[in-house]
């Protein structure tokens, strides 16, 4: 009699367990984008006037009006965009970050944008970067007002809206 009762606490035991579990996916591998030299990397993927152009044009895209731009260190341009469609306008706010440190942007700074979209009352964010995103820095935007676009991303944009621009052979 013991052995079963003993069995069937288990049983139950391993039903809580299992219930208990968190039920999230992990995120599907995220894409990379090699070049095959050097000289193939467009100049706006280098350099920061040009990656700043790039990036006021790629939002512009979007029906945004640029409003103003300023570059908080070497590596990182805010911009502030408007959206003058009824209803559904507003003020949006973008991250642009050319050559993160390892080549990935970390939750931290997402949720700091995050929170300084909030802080701002901006309709919506954009966060730009040539690099990738660590998988819990997409994670951490789950159903937020924040879009998240990485190097390949930003890349499968620009050709879509017909504005890559490819090195000179």
């Amino acid at each position: 009699m013991a052995i079963f009762v003993i069995t069937f606490g288990a049983f139950i035991l391993g039903i809580i367990l299992i219930v208990s579990l968190k039920k999230i996916s992990p995120p599907p591998p995220q894409e990379t984008i090699k070049f095959d030299n050097p000289d193939d990397v467009p100049k706006y993927l280098r350099d920061q006037t040009a990656f700043k152009e790039k990036c006021v044009e790629f939002l512009e895209k979007f029906n945004l009006e640029y409003v103003h731009s300023v570059w908080a260190n070497d590596h990182e341009l805010e911009i502030a965009m408007n959206d003058e469609t009824p209803v559904v306008g507003g003020s949006y706010l973008a991250l642009c970050i050319i050559d993160p440190p390892g080549q990935t942007v970390n939750a931290i700074k997402v949720k700091g944008f995050l929170d300084t979209v909030k802080g701002e009352g901006a309709s919506r964010g954009i966060f730009i970067t040539t690099g990738y995103f660590s998988n819990e820095a997409i994670r951490s935007i789950d159903e937020e007002p924040v879009e998240l676009v990485d190097v390949v991303s930003f890349i499968s944009y620009l050709k879509r809206f017909g504005i890559y621009e490819s090195p000179p052979a």
